[in-house]
């Protein structure tokens, strides 16, 4: 069976999750070092065993472009009646998506180096050096992101632009990976085989942030749509019109209600954050809200000719996730056995 554009973009969808779970690690890993967070020395590992969905993203990466005109409507020819720009050509756009993919790994590999060399006895000058090399990490992930969001969502519709899009993207990237990290922090304590327990209160720190992260994300959401809507000019409206009078309009409101109200009346409530198990409601309703809402965008120059649900629609969509995400917990898996993150046999956990 041939792969339609809706299957496409779902393998994109989880490109996405595939790239930003490992670069989002470091993002925070160095955000909760630059702010002094002493809770970093129980997750920052945990967190930097994710580089292992590296090399995973660059394969689905090169898979995408060697299919460019099967996933991107415009290198089909398919530009909706506007002229192409040199953002646009299709060999300065699979150049500078391998070049900065390669960076950015190259970037976290030497972080997550030189992170292992930092501890409140080690070396001064190897805790000066990689303060310094973490000073990046937010320059990268947003610089990189934004690219990110324009290749592989903006600019799928040619002439369509948004001046906060990338802030919105990579925003909504940095929230879905801590969702990700409370389930997965909830599926390692289950299991109970880590040399070193994570505490409750990681669990609250994490909720706080994902709690302001909603308010923004709700915000930059609204504000996007509303100013263009108020400025009343076609070439910003006919997006929006493609996703909301296209046959799956429905999944718009899904998505920003599982975003936005849905996280939000949760996490506003004490006990839901210093309750892990409670926490997986808000987390689940991001990571999906967040996997439909890059679905939408990416599919959204050509919403009004697919009437797609993710999943529903389509078995292959549900085979192509299932077998990276299958692959993707073999690969982690097998990087925190390689860290020494768990503990086996009869050997206690600390």
């Amino acid at each position: 069976m041939e792969m339609t554009l809706p299957n496409w973009v779902v393998l994109m969808d989880n490109f996405m999750f595939t790239l930003y779970i490992p670069l989002a690690a470091v993002f925070w890993s160095s955000v909760i070092h630059l702010s002094a967070g002493k809770w970093r020395y129980e997750v920052r590992f945990l967190m930097a065993s994710s580089r292992a969905l590296f090399p995973l993203g660059f394969v689905l990466l090169i898979i995408i472009l060697l299919n460019g005109q099967h996933a991107f409507p415009w290198m089909a020819g398919e530009t909706y009646g506007e002229p192409l720009n040199a953002w646009h050509n299709i060999t300065f756009f699979n150049v500078r998506e391998i070049v900065l993919y390669l960076a950015a790994w190259a970037y976290c590999a030497q972080f997550i180096k030189l992170q292992r060399k930092d501890f409140p006895k080690s070396d001064p000058k190897d805790r000066e050096r990689f303060k310094h090399w973490a000073l990046l990490a937010p320059f990268v992930f947003m610089i990189y992101g934004s690219v990110v969001a324009w290749d592989f969502e903006m600019i799928q519709m040619p002439r369509w632009y948004s001046a906060v899009y990338g802030l919105y993207h990579t925003e909504s990237m940095m929230r879905a990976f801590l969702g990700f990290f409370i389930v997965s922090l909830f599926v390692l304590r289950w299991r109970d085989n880590l040399k070193r327990r994570i505490n409750d209160y990681v669990f609250n720190y994490i909720g706080q942030i994902m709690l302001a992260l909603t308010i923004i994300w709700t915000y930059l959401a609204f504000m996007q749509y509303l100013v263009m809507w108020y400025g009343d000019l076609p070439e910003d409206m006919r997006r929006w019109d493609k996703i909301l009078d296209g046959p799956n309009a429905y999944l718009y409101w899904v998505f920003f209600l599982l975003n936005s109200f849905v996280p939000f009346l949760m996490l506003i409530f004490k006990g839901v954050r210093n309750s892990p198990a409670l926490l997986l409601f808000p987390s689940v309703s991001i990571l999906i809200g967040t996997f439909i809402e890059r679905y939408m965008w990416m599919l959204s120059a050509e919403a009004d000719n697919y009437d797609h649900t993710p999943f529903l629609s389509s078995w292959i969509d549900v085979a192509i996730t299932a077998v990276i995400f299958g692959l993707g917990v073999m690969l982690w898996d097998r990087q925190m056995k390689k860290d020494g993150l768990y503990y086996e046999g009869e050997e206690e956990a600390e």
